[in-house]
């Protein structure tokens, strides 16, 4: 029973945080937008901006109490699947991490309640948009500071590596350096583009679908400008996503270059590769799929890059992570190639978000760039298999192999099967449950009671 509970382990863990993430996403790109509208309406005292801040209010309140508690499920969900890596991070620096995450969770909280509750009392033009930053900074800080926690897994530090793997003793411990391993600008550049793009790309596609469908005039220009916002920064935020995602696959080849060549489906290492699309290792041979000639050695700019054949097969990570990585890049270049026609359609006057055609672009693409999310988690962790830490603690022997596990844990997928779907539905009623005409009319009794 023990090896089956490994794997149940693994899935258990990757499917809480898939969907974690999804929730995620929305409410970091909800905490951004609140906090760009508050500053656009400070700045040109404009009440369709004012009023969508607080339309987005209620449902980011939603999202922030049902992130809390799935991040609570995530970290009992730590310590009880893999106990053993959770005692190697609480004897390293790792540990650090976590305690400045619940600080970042406290910023968050305290001015969330500020901000909703006692907003109206602060006088001041720009106040409510200075209260709504630390809420901004602490809900992406959040991510920022788990993915640090990531980058150390796959490029650890902080101890001595080699004593630890001989004899299993961690020595030589240093609490800082964890805060900045050789892959956590990578990653961390590369979250704080991909995560909130998502979460843009969803509202978004939400507010190119009301405003196609509205015959509210007030209604219309509310989402336009939401729209607007939405577009000019997912432009800027997939732009940094491709230039995150291609240094952290130089970073990949000089520190995970197994990671890098099962991504790349590299059999045998060389300096002038083509660039492989797809397609599987069958054998020896690379079975369908799509080779461009000298590709790869040209994105990396000439160098000896790794190939599976250095390593021995029970090291390698599942291959599967070559299409999910494919998939990903492809979905970002139409992506942002969508994006950049809209924003072009749209400065030429052609007002896209009249056409049906664009409206349906915009949803789809929402919809992809979650996926594309998805994916870039699935490359990372897959990638790193069969280590919890690269090179220091495998899975295996990191794992709970108590049987135990297996009807709790069935419990939450199925919890998390409503759960999603459920969270998404409430915070649309929220966010629609009061008109337009309400939220445009400026502070008064709504806003006092607390129901901003």
């Amino acid at each position: 029973m023990g090896f089956p509970m490994v794997n149940f382990d693994r899935f258990l863990f990757a499917f809480t945080i898939a969907s974690h993430i999804l929730l995620v996403s929305v409410s970091i790109g909800i905490a951004l937008l609140l906090s760009a509208c508050e500053f656009l309406a400070a700045r040109y005292r404009d009440p369709y901006y004012r009023g969508l801040a607080r339309k987005l209010t209620r449902p980011f309140v939603v999202s922030f109490g049902v992130g809390t508690a799935s991040g609570i499920v995530m970290a009992v969900e730590l310590v009880n699947l893999f106990p053993t890596f959770m005692q190697l991070v609480s004897m390293t620096g790792v540990i650090a991490i976590f305690y400045v995450e619940i600080f970042a969770f406290f910023i968050e909280t305290i001015f969330l309640v500020v901000y909703v509750y006692f907003g109206h009392t602060f006088q001041g033009r720009y106040t409510r948009w200075a209260l709504s930053v630390p809420i901004a900074v602490g809900t992406l800080l959040s991510a920022v500071l788990i993915t640090m926690v990531n980058a150390w897994m796959n490029t650890p530090n902080g101890f001595d590596l080699a004593v630890f793997t001989a004899t299993g003793k961690v020595t030589g411990v240093n609490p800082w350096a964890p805060f900045l391993t050789a892959s956590t600008g990578y990653e961390v550049m590369h979250v704080v583009s991909v995560v909130p793009l998502t979460g843009m790309m969803l509202l978004g596609g939400y507010f190119a679908y009301r405003y196609s469908r509205s015959t509210n005039a007030s209604e219309r220009m509310l989402f336009l400008k939401g729209l607007r916002v939405a577009t000019g920064v997912g432009l800027v935020l997939v732009v940094l996503a491709i230039l995150a995602g291609m240094l952290e696959i130089e970073n990949l080849n000089k520190y995970q270059p197994l990671k890098y060549a099962a991504i790349e489906l590299n059999l045998n290492p060389g300096s002038n590769l083509p660039e492989t699309l797809f397609g599987y290792l069958s054998g020896q041979t690379i079975v369908g799929g799509l080779q461009i000639p000298g590709l790869q050695g040209f994105l990396a700019h000439g160098a000896t890059v790794p190939g599976l054949s250095q390593y021995p097969r029970s090291e390698w990570p599942p291959l599967i992570i070559h299409d999910t990585f494919d998939a990903m890049v492809l979905g970002g270049v139409l992506l942002g190639l969508f994006l950049i026609a809209f924003a072009a359609s749209w400065a030429t006057g052609r007002k896209p978000f009249e056409h049906r055609r664009w409206v349906y672009g915009f949803a789809l693409f929402a919809m992809v760039t979650a996926v594309i999310m998805e994916l870039g988690w699935m490359t990372d962790e897959l990638g790193r298999q069969p280590w919890i830490v690269y090179n220091v603690m495998t899975v295996n022997a990191a794992a709970n192999y108590s049987s135990a596990l297996l009807y709790p844990g069935l419990i939450i997928i199925a919890f998390y099967i409503a759960l999603v779907p459920t969270t998404f539905y409430f915070m649309l009623r929220v966010f629609n449950g009061r008109s337009v005409d309400i939220d445009l009319e400026g502070p008064g009794a709504g806003e006092k009671d607390g129901n901003y």
